[in-house]
């Protein structure tokens, strides 16, 4: 059995937040610092890493050091999926803290000359975020329909974990100097406490949603779990399935345009502006970049991260708009419209991530959801390798660009293309949405009309009646119809297996001629307003006549057998009474 297959152990309210803000601190102190090259960057040079080179040396070391922590955090997903998936978050977790401490106290100790050391520390740091981030997410599954508010919070804390850096700089540039190797022995102690909290505190197996009320149906709506098809077949069925293309191409497409951005936004702004107002609008990015967590945290302490989160194709929607909106917004060559851009950006990207993350963990289960996410991440981080191509070729031209085109000319049509390909990933999500929105409406209208079962071979018509008409007629039970009436088990039948749910009060999927119905036998003696009402198959009731009226009054006879139901003997309504609580217990409800 694998780690995800495990049954999980029963959650307090207490221990359940003690175990998520365990797991947010987990996240913020270090799943994205190697994102934070910026702020570390100026620390190394202070502290002489590879100051015995030349100047363009040790850019070219710097930058292959960079490279090495950026890159690992996102092609090592794959390979940390397998082990997620077969070992479970905490030994996951615990292989995350030790690299944490190990890749510390190689930036600490280490020779500072040697780029071997250098990198291979920043390379650790970059590997093992994901290591602790994505055990992490696990933990969402303890809130249940509010599961997306809490992917949501451990996205932002990622974006948070980016500042760890800049903390470490401002204390090497202000007035206490702390050196680098006392902060990184200091951060060394970060991979030590993680190491120890997931020892006692993180599962072998990940957690699974809390089931579902009693009584409550499946549907398609929001917060269902996903389909059994989904989750329990092969990975490589899941692979090849129209959900994981979904993630997939929604993940390559963002990963790619927000890297980009990240990479280009400082030259495009030199080939729009003047060079005083780019050198601002740069230092204001820098600035509200770390900071765009805070929009972030506001949706979600109003709850509309969550609300969005829980219905992936209005999420799917919303990240696409979004991403669209700031794409165009680089059109404008406008400070204000800039800025708004910056503001809109960190928000689109969080929402990015949280929607894969929310919609994978859904659709597939934690059972592979590390395998999953770790090759839709991979295939994204290789299809990322060729933006330095693109970047090239815009900067200093090149086809398809002609020749006589200026540098801020061919960014605007990348970034035009680059704006509009997300328009693609729109037709799915809305086809789904407008269907859904028919189903409703067909529910709320009475449901639909199917031939099936023993109006087959009639050639009737059956009546299949939404949960939602088949609860309000369990309300509006009213008075006996049949007070008097002896029914014997003879002739003409009448199909009441949506009656006697609602005679139950309990919701029951299916058809009035269904394998699992009851059947009533009324003689001749019978009424003719029993015999005309509205659980005769369609074709049989006479129009006009009002399908709850003379069901409610039926089923009020029923749920009362001394009204004189089955009078002619006891056979006749201890059957029918019997085939009430037989139809309840084979559906999973209780009478």
């Amino acid at each position: 059995m694998g780690a995800g297959e495990m049954p999980s152990p029963p959650v307090t309210p207490a221990r359940r937040t003690a175990l998520f803000t365990l797991a947010s601190l987990h996240v913020i102190l270090c799943s994205g610092t190697a994102y934070g090259w910026t702020a570390i960057r100026p620390v190394l040079l202070n502290a002489g890493v590879f100051a015995a080179s030349t100047e363009v040396d040790q850019a070219r070391k710097l930058n292959l050091m960079s490279t090495m922590g950026i890159a690992a955090n996102a092609l090592c997903k794959l390979p940390l999926g397998m082990i997620l998936d077969k070992c479970g978050p905490r030994a996951t977790s615990i292989l995350g803290g030790l690299m944490v401490t190990g890749g510390s106290l190689l930036l600490a100790l280490g020779d500072r000359d040697s780029l071997y050391q250098m990198a291979s520390g920043y390379f650790l740091l970059g590997v093992a975020g994901p290591f602790v981030q994505m055990p992490c997410f696990q933990f969402s599954e303890l809130y249940g329909a509010a599961k997306g508010s809490a992917m949501s919070q451990l996205v932002t804390c990622f974006e948070l974990s980016t500042g760890v850096f800049e903390v470490m700089h401002m204390l090497n540039v202000s007035s206490w100097n702390v050196s680098l190797p006392s902060m990184f022995i200091a951060f060394s102690a970060v991979g030590g406490f993680i190491t120890v909290t997931a020892v006692f505190f993180w599962p072998d197996a990940p957690h699974k949603p809390p089931p579902p009320p009693a009584g409550a149906v499946g549907s398609s709506g929001a917060g269902q779990p996903p389909p059994p098809s989904l989750t329990q077949v092969s990975l490589m069925k899941q692979i090849c399935s129209g959900p994981f293309a979904i993630a997939t191409s929604f993940m390559v497409v963002h990963i790619f345009r927000q890297g980009l951005i990240l990479a280009t936004i400082g030259p495009q702004m030199e080939a729009f502006f003047p060079e005083k107002q780019a050198s601002f609008l740069s230092d204001a990015f820098s600035i509200v970049l770390p900071l765009g967590f805070l929009p972030m945290a506001v949706l979600t302490a109003a709850g509309a991260a969550g609300y969005i989160l829980s219905r992936p194709n209005l999420a799917f929607v919303f990240v696409n708009l979004l991403s669209m909106t700031y794409g165009l917004m680089l059109l404008v060559p406008n400070v204000y419209v800039y800025f708004a851009m910056f503001v809109i950006f960190p928000l689109a990207r969080q929402f990015v991530f949280s929607t894969f993350f929310s919609y994978t963990a859904g659709m597939f289960g934690y059972a592979s959801f590390g395998r999953i996410s770790g090759v839709a991440s991979t295939i994204a981080g290789l299809v990322q390798l060729t933006m330095s191509e693109v970047v090239t070729r815009t900067e200093k031209g090149g086809a398809p660009f002609p020749a006589t085109m200026s540098a801020a000319q061919r960014w605007q049509i990348v970034d035009l293309v680059l704006a509009l390909i997300p328009a693609l990933l729109l037709v799915q999500p809305i086809i789904a949405l407008a269907a859904q929105r028919r189903a409703e409406r067909d529910e709320a209208s009475g449901g639909n009309y199917e031939t099936d079962g023993d109006d087959m071979e009639s050639g009737m018509p059956g009546e299949r009646i939404g949960s939602s008409r088949r609860e309000s007629r369990g309300a509006t039970l009213n008075a006996p119809l049949l007070m008097g009436l002896d029914i014997a088990r003879e002739s003409s039948h009448i199909s009441i297996v949506d009656l006697g749910n609602s005679v139950s009060s309990q919701v029951n999927k299916g058809s009035l001629c269904g394998a699992d119905k009851w059947d009533i036998y009324a003689s001749s003696h019978a009424s003719p307003a029993l015999l005309s009402g509205s659980y005769l198959p369609s074709a049989r009731r006479p129009l006009g006549t009002p399908t709850s009226y003379t069901g409610s009054m039926l089923g009020r006879s029923l749920a009362n057998p001394s009204s004189g139901l089955g009078s002619q003997g006891q056979a006749g309504s201890h059957t029918v009474r019997e085939g009430f609580q037989q139809s309840g217990n084979d559906s999973g409800d209780s009478p």
